[in-house]
């Protein structure tokens, strides 16, 4: 994921130069049973999600797979800040989700996945979301944003590795 600089352009210039990126995260958990309603990840750092420190991105689509062929894929809602916070009242994977009050404005929105495929024969699975069309904005001292992974699922999900899940966003930068 590379750096784009288009601020000290013009409207017509800087229309010329939305870079369109994928970007690949890793979403780490803890190997336990999470619950509907649970923390898969804690906040997971986006670096150069956007182009300049407080710039803005349009998440356009994402492709989430799991590597894990003991279970079936979950409901997982996608939350997407733009900083850190804590998202439980104990910060932990496996925990119910909590956000305080004074966190929801760094919340830019969030999307949820549940149209997984199989795609080969161990049984990894994929699911993909397009013109999702979610506006994201950075802070002001930094280009990164952050997501968070929460099960939505009644049959809950159990990971066996903490690296299974991996997230691929298709984001245009402005």
């Amino acid at each position: 994921m590379g750096k784009t600089l288009i601020r000290g352009s013009s409207v017509k210039e800087r229309l010329g130069r939305m870079d369109v990126d994928f970007i690949d995260v890793t979403l780490t958990t803890d190997i336990e049973t999470h619950a509907n309603g649970d923390v898969i990840t804690l906040p997971i750092e986006i670096e150069n999600a956007v182009s300049v420190k407080g710039g803005r991105g349009i998440i356009q689509s994402l492709i989430l797979t799991n590597g894990d062929n003991s279970l079936e894929s979950p409901a997982i809602e996608l939350m997407f800040a733009s900083e850190t916070m804590d998202v439980s009242t104990t910060p932990d994977e496996g925990e119910a989700v909590g956000i305080e009050d004074a966190d929801l404005t760094k919340l830019c929105g969030s999307t949820t996945v549940s149209n997984w495929s199989l795609v080969n024969t161990s049984k990894a699975e994929v699911a993909t979301k397009s013109n999702i069309g979610l506006v994201v904005k950075a802070a002001s001292t930094s280009t990164s944003i952050f997501v968070i992974a929460i099960c939505r699922d009644a049959g809950g999900f159990s990971a066996s590795a903490t690296t299974d899940l991996k997230l691929r966003l298709g984001i245009i930068k402005d």
